[in-house]
């Protein structure tokens, strides 16, 4: 999906068992550099 011409990666599901700790995914800056939006625990980290 793109947004505002932002192409993030699939989010992704970090567990433990069947507990849910975070998820996860990546977005590209003009630049190059990829940065990391991270949810823990219901909270943006």
């Amino acid at each position: 999906m793109t947004w505002l011409g932002i192409n993030p990666t699939p989010v992704k599901e970090f567990k433990r068992g069947e507990e849910l700790l975070a998820r996860f995914f990546f977005i590209q800056d003009p630049d190059g550099y990829k940065i990391e939006v991270l949810e823990r625990s219901g909270h943006y980290a």
